[in-house]
């Protein structure tokens, strides 16, 4: 069960687009199926796509919030949107798919 808030839905479907891309783009320019065999093509995607999901999140986490007065105290509220994945900021899956990469590069297990 995925929970996400806002566009946190973001941190999975950024790195999936890229590994398609990269499937088509491999499987194109080394013949079908060397995405599937090789070790490194998916590890390779996940790694590009993480500078996005950090570009993405931080924009969308770091626009200003609406400034609300309560009128019978005079006191200012904000309201800010969040954008979450399992309760983590969006910007910070970059560094999980990153981390995730690198693993599955060092493990060998890039092959599907």
């Amino acid at each position: 069960m995925l929970i996400w808030k806002g566009w946190g839905i973001l941190a999975f479907i950024i790195p999936l687009l890229f590994a398609l891309l990269m499937e088509i783009v491999s499987d194109s320019v080394f013949g079908a199926g060397f995405y599937k065999s090789a070790s490194w093509a998916m590890p390779l995607a996940l790694l590009l796509s993480s500078p996005v999901v950090f570009v993405v999140g931080s924009k969308l986490n770091n626009k200003p919030g609406k400034i609300l007065i309560d009128p019978e105290n005079n006191q200012e509220i904000e309201l800010k949107g969040v954008h979450s994945l399992f309760w983590i900021p969006l910007q910070y899956w970059s560094a999980v798919t990153a981390v995730l990469a690198i693993w599955m590069y060092a493990s060998k297990i890039g092959t599907v």
